[in-house]
């Protein structure tokens, strides 16, 4: 009886100290990796950031961090830093947007349009003139023409006068009131001249006159010009 009163006891004392010389380990952590950084956009600026209708604007950025940048009004992806000549015709927010792996920040630039003063109407287009009691001289377009070249290439000429800006469309864009370019169209292609000016005394005040050639391709790809 003694012996088992002594066992008893015995077993008792180790349920009581076996727990105490157990150290349980708490359970690790799990290492997350820490939050991306976002994009920084350094600078986005339009200057000047005010102008007269017809007239131009440059926007400026420079964004650092972004797997892609693009600015909104049709512009699209741009590099991380750069430069891009705008004529709103109107007072217009422009906004550029820089995304990362760790979302998507955004900041805004204002070009704000003068409100023209109050007066009449003129229209140019294409040598068709509507006139309202003008007070500033409208553009002329003294020469745009297309002149083949021995290699198959074609060149195009142009003199404008009077013009706040002068552009040609299929991706040429803004020039300068004289100069050339030669273009290689793969095929039957009309070349546009735009030439606008700030009339500035009218609500619609921008005045336009447009010239166009055609630079044309033969069936057996040699070219001429009509």
């Amino acid at each position: 009886m003694k012996k088992f009163v002594f066992l008893s006891l015995s077993l008792l004392l180790l349920l009581i100290l076996i727990p105490s010389c157990i150290t349980v380990q708490p359970q690790a952590s799990v290492n997350t990796l820490p939050a991306g950084q976002p994009s920084v956009i350094g600078t986005f600026s339009s200057s000047p950031s005010t102008i007269n209708p017809g007239g131009t604007s440059t926007l400026s950025w420079s964004v650092t961090g972004a797997n892609s940048v693009s600015i909104d009004q049709g512009i699209g992806l741009v590099n991380a830093a750069g430069t891009r000549t705008i004529a709103p015709a109107s007072t217009t927010v422009y906004t550029i947007s820089a995304t990362n792996y760790a979302g998507t920040i955004t900041q805004s630039a204002v070009t704000t349009v003068n409100a023209p003063a109050a007066g009449s109407v003129v229209y140019y287009n294409n040598g068709s003139t509507s006139i309202d009691g003008a007070t500033r001289v409208p553009a002329v377009i003294t020469e745009f023409s297309s002149n083949l070249n021995s290699d198959g290439t074609s060149t195009l000429s142009w003199n404008v006068t009077g013009a706040d800006t002068v552009s040609i469309d299929q991706y040429i864009g803004m020039v300068n009131a004289v100069g050339t370019r030669i273009v290689s169209p793969a095929a039957s292609t009309l070349y546009t001249l735009t030439a606008t000016w700030a009339k500035g005394n009218s609500t619609n005040d921008i005045g336009l006159i447009t010239r166009s050639v055609s630079t044309v391709h033969s069936g057996s790809n040699t070219p001429w010009v009509q």
